[in-house]
């Protein structure tokens, strides 16, 4: 029997209303890594059984939707789902999003080779949360834990990322029945890099958010790497100790795993085969020139102002080719951006001028880019650039396979990877399938990789790479973890 989501609890709703009731305009559901890998394994609720998906509601229009619970029934291409909103005021959200989740948690965490605060000017130190701001996180966390226990019928719940890292052990305390599953979609850091940043109170705070994901039966990571460094952080935190098959806690086994997410790859083909070229690709095509490609969020972990060094020192070199850079926006009124976005401004305006120098197109912008015009870029690119300082897995590689398979072999793209994204760890960055490791902290890598994909070296996307994130997509790892979490029962 093919395994499906009972009860998910994440952070986001799976789509916010942004138009009332009445207006002619149905929501869609929200993008990003998570919602991408998890709706494969959703079951269509048929009034008794099904997925139950409880989220925050942050919709302008979300209270006219739901019912005085929180609940409504969504309509979605693999079924209805029902669905259940929780609604916070702007303090405590400010807190739990802000402060603890997006200001320190998230800096921490993508620290796991470098002390990134101290390697670039514009990465954020990890901010100790006030008493205030963890309160929030706490009140969040448990508010999620108190509708998960609501749910009568459901015989599992798969609990998501870190926002909701204290869920799993606030379930068990309160004798949630069924088997708790947890995933971080995020790296997890090396306590040896994290040392500076866990003076005083930061430590206990670790400890806690460690506990919390301790409270599992099933705790799934991105990557073996993130598996070990956890493990070693559980031991030295939180008491824990190695056992075979995972973690011994206060007596019971806590199993820990990789699990590798993956993408949808026939939704990217769909979107590759009705997607029309982007006019600043036709523009450069017209030119006879490559075209390199940079998307993702625009986010401080996305080596965005190092990449656009070796953009300009590569137009400087002599180097002819045309550079699309989307940035989209993302955590929107969290503080620590501010220095990214000037970093970003001052790199492009210096990779600006060297392309004017030498007569190319060169595009960075800060946009909210439709579905299919991100899947012709990644289709038609002939160098899919991406550099993140860390990363749970980066999806972009992986959709870049996909739309390329509908080129020739030898007209495909090269991708670059940071090598600390989960993606060159799990399919390996050695350039032989097309996929290949560059360090974004290190300007002589970023530009050879450059330079080398330009001209289709080491190798292109091969069938091989394209048939292996096709063997991983998001539906065999929802349905990889999920049987493992009713195997711990």
């Amino acid at each position: 029997m093919t395994a499906r989501a009972q009860l998910i609890l994440a952070n986001r709703a799976f789509l916010d209303h942004e138009a009332p009731r009445w207006a002619d305009s149905p929501s869609t559901a929200s993008s990003g890594g998570l919602l991408a890998a998890v709706r494969p394994v959703i079951a269509p609720w048929d009034g008794h059984a099904g997925t139950t998906w409880i989220g925050v509601g942050m919709g302008r229009f979300d209270r006219e939707w739901v019912d005085a619970r929180g609940y409504e029934i969504l309509e979605t291409p693999r079924g209805p789902l029902r669905h259940r909103r929780l609604f916070f005021g702007s303090a405590t959200w400010q807190g739990h999003y802000g402060e603890v989740a997006n200001s320190f948690t998230w800096p921490l965490f993508h620290l796991v080779r470098v002390d990134l605060p101290r390697a670039t000017p514009y990465y954020p130190e990890p901010q100790p949360p006030s008493a205030a701001g963890w309160q929030s996180f706490v009140l969040v966390n448990r508010a999620f834990a108190e509708a998960a226990c609501e749910e009568d019928g459901a015989q599992s719940c798969w609990v998501h990322d870190y926002q909701l890292a204290l869920v799993p052990a606030m379930l068990r305390e309160r004798g949630f029945r069924g088997p708790i599953g947890f995933f971080l979609h995020i790296p997890f850091p090396a306590l040896a890099v994290i040392r500076p940043y866990l003076s005083g109170e930061v430590r206990e705070r670790l400890a806690e958010i460690v506990r919390g994901m301790l409270g599992a039966d099933l705790a799934g990571f991105q990557t073996p790497g993130d598996v070990e460094r956890f493990a070693e952080a559980a031991c030295e935190l939180a008491g824990a100790r190695p056992a075979a098959g995972g973690l011994e806690v206060d007596g019971r086994l806590v199993r820990v795993g990789a699990y590798p997410v993956g993408i949808d790859p026939e939704e990217v083909l769909a979107a590759a085969r009705r997607a029309k070229p982007v006019t600043r690709v036709r523009a450069a095509r017209e030119l006879g020139l490559p075209v390199v490609v940079g998307l993702e969020r625009g986010d401080f972990t996305k080596g965005i102002p190092e990449r656009l060094r070796a953009i300009a020192e590569a137009y400087r070199q002599g180097r002819r080719f045309a550079y699309i850079g989307i940035a989209s926006p993302t955590r929107e009124g969290v503080e620590v951006y501010g220095a990214l976005e000037a970093a970003i401004e001052r790199e492009a305006a210096r990779a600006r001028e060297a392309a004017y120098w030498v007569g190319c197109p060169f595009t960075q912008v800060r946009a909210a880019v439709g579905w299919d015009d991100v899947v012709a870029l990644q289709r038609d690119a002939d160098v899919v650039f991406t550099s993140s300082l860390a990363d749970g897995m980066n999806l972009v590689p992986l959709q870049a396979a996909v739309a390329q398979s509908l080129r020739p072999a030898a007209e495909r793209a090269v991708v670059l990877a940071g090598v600390d994204a989960g993606v060159t760890k799990v399919y390996g960055g050695d350039g032989r399938d097309g996929l290949r490791a560059v360090d974004p902290l290190d300007q002589g890598s970023l530009l050879e990789g450059l330079t080398e994909g330009l001209e289709g070296r080491p190798a292109r996307i091969s069938d091989r790479f394209i048939a292996q994130v096709r063997e991983r997509d998001a539906r065999s790892w929802g349905e990889r973890f999920l049987d493992d979490l009713e195997g711990t029962c």
